[in-house]
């Protein structure tokens, strides 16, 4: 495994540690504000992406649509990791007892589920963007992801 890819897992396990920390504060906040937020967020999202990858508006028009319904399936993928956790039986002290074997088995499960979404994913992408736009496009995933770590480590 080469350096460069080793950084991006642990920058990809980052993010998705930050994003289920983030998710369980926001829990407890206004659910409008929340929402607010999240809306506030895809907006600059869809800014940044567009014009990293230079899409133009029918382009756009195409790959939004099929982004989210991707970002969807790997947020219920990354919900299921979650209830797992939350899930958990508890000792007397109060403590989650994790069934890790349980828990392994299901985190490389998913990864798997989620590097198949990818693949699918990928191919309709090929239907609406060129292959230098959608080289562009996982390369602006990467950027958006040290984008908001940024933003995080400002708060």
């Amino acid at each position: 495994m080469n350096k460069k890819s080793s950084k991006m897992k642990r920058l990809v396990y980052l993010l998705i540690v930050v994003f289920c920390s983030s998710s369980i504060a926001a829990q407890h906040s206004n659910s409008a504000e929340r929402q607010k937020r999240w809306e506030e967020m895809k907006v600059k999202r869809a800014a940044f992406f567009t014009e990293r990858i230079g899409m133009t508006s029918e382009e756009a028009q195409q790959f939004w649509p099929i982004y989210n319904e991707l970002q969807d399936k790997k947020g219920a993928l990354n919900e299921k990791i979650h209830k797992i956790h939350h899930n958990a039986q508890k000792d007397e002290k109060g403590e989650r007892i994790l069934d890790y074997e349980k828990l392994n088995d299901e985190t490389i499960s998913i990864k798997v589920q989620e590097a198949n979404l990818d693949k699918i994913y990928y191919q309709k992408l090929k239907t609406v963007l060129p292959a230098e736009k959608i080289y562009r496009f996982y390369r602006a995933e990467r950027e958006w992801a040290v984008e908001l770590l940024k933003q995080i480590r400002k708060r």
